[in-house]
């Protein structure tokens, strides 16, 4: 078992684990923000005919070769083609058909013209401009061919990509499933939300945080609310939990006093322990475990530690366990509208509240830091990390943060 290991080594040690990534199979519109389990071929051409993408009239463009504004060329109306319908009758030498958008293009027309640039009666139009063969004409499979790769596997659903099932025919597709998250809370001071604090005794806030983190990135959370400090009850719950869930979140019960037994309780239920303690802070009693092929994450009770690192170090698993290939947060040059001034004995992350304005972004820190302090989570958006031995840090400095919600900074 590794310990006391660096940011660096415990991500690639993460990332290097097989894990089970699951398919299902659902309704396309149930399908938005899904990741695509499949390739999606196409087994038809896209339009499926020549089709006309506007309201005019199909005719052959060797019957306009001369049309001017003072001469135009007046020709017989001798058929009308609404969108869905297809005319029986060919175009011959000096005759037009009307035509809508959509609709197919009747057999002899070459060239579509503008219904507002004719003039026209029930049985004549006057045409006043030459067009080229093909002006106007959409072809078959001009927007998707039969064996196109319309939808690569690995694509996140948009609204138009449902379009372009529907279009298929598709009205089911198989896409990575919601990744099961069991979030347990561990500690003899935990009670429940719902109960009155007694001395000595907090309320179990550090599973719903988590469990909001998992929401917030497409899992399914399930709170299984709290295990007394007992290796036995702890051990039942890990068992249990990993009969169903895909990933396991405990907090509290890693750090290395008497009652914490997280740690001791996945060795002896089979696991192996990837990794115990990372130098970071907050968070640095983080233990880490893999049983088949499934992890398990036993955070900080600590609420600010749990929270951050479930953001490094948890996140980029849901988001394999959802298809996804991007895990790193999104990193930005910032100007720090506040002070820091320790010099950081170890590497450390500050929530941050980073905003935009006048095409530059700005970066506050809050004035509370202790993993202990869930307040100071509030209205955070940002990671600010500190490497170890640098500091201090003025106002006006340039600094890089990540951003944990682009759409709270923009």
């Amino acid at each position: 078992m590794l310990t006391n290991i660096s940011i660096e080594k415990a991500n690639e040690i993460l990332l290097s684990q097989d894990i089970k990534i699951n398919t299902i199979n659902i309704p396309i519109l149930e399908s938005l923000g899904y990741v695509l389990g499949e390739n999606i071929i196409s087994d038809m051409n896209m339009p499926p005919f020549d089709r006309s993408p506007l309201d005019g009239y199909a005719l052959k463009s060797e019957d306009i070769k001369e049309a001017t504004e003072e001469s135009p060329v007046d020709l017989e109306v001798i058929d009308y083609i609404p969108a869905g319908y297809v005319s029986s009758k060919k175009i011959e030498n000096g005759q037009a058909i009307r035509i809508m958008t959509g609709a197919k293009i009747p057999e002899g027309a070459d060239i579509i013209i503008k219904y507002e640039d004719t003039e026209f009666t029930e049985k004549n139009v006057k045409i006043f401009n030459y067009l080229k063969p093909n002006s106007n004409i959409v072809k078959m499979g001009e927007d998707i061919k039969i064996g196109d790769v319309v939808l690569k596997k690995g694509h996140i659903i948009g609204a138009a990509d449902i379009g372009i099932l529907a279009t298929l025919g598709r009205s089911m597709v198989k896409v990575y499933s919601k990744p099961k998250v069991a979030i347990l809370a561990t500690g003899d001071e935990l009670i429940g939300i719902d109960e009155i604090p007694k001395e000595g005794k907090i309320r179990n806030s550090n599973s719903y945080t988590i469990a909001a983190q998992v929401m917030k990135l497409g899992g399914e959370p399930i709170v299984l609310g709290i295990c007394d400090d007992k290796l036995e009850d702890i051990k039942c719950e890990l068992k249990s939990s990993l009969e169903w869930a895909d990933i396991i979140i405990t907090t509290g019960g890693v750090s290395v006093g008497d009652a914490d037994l997280v740690k001791e309780a996945l060795q002896e239920i089979g696991g192996e322990v990837l990794f115990w303690k990372v130098r970071v802070k907050p968070g640095t009693p983080i233990a880490v475990a893999k049983y088949d092929n499934k992890l398990i994450f036993g955070l900080s009770g600590n609420p600010a530690a749990a929270s951050i690192t479930f953001e490094k170090f948890v996140r980029p698993t849901i988001l394999r366990l959802m298809g996804k290939t991007k895990y790193d947060l999104i990193k930005i040059e910032s100007t720090l509208e506040s002070e820091f001034t320790k010099v950081s004995n170890q590497n450390r992350y500050v929530r941050a509240i980073t905003y935009y304005k006048d095409g530059q972004f700005f970066t506050k820190l809050p004035s509370k830091h202790s993993s202990g302090i869930l307040s100071s989570l509030s209205g955070t958006n940002s990671l600010f990390y500190i490497k170890a031995g640098t500091g201090p840090y003025k106002n006006g400095d340039k600094i890089e943060v990540e951003i944990l919600d682009c759409s709270e900074v923009l």
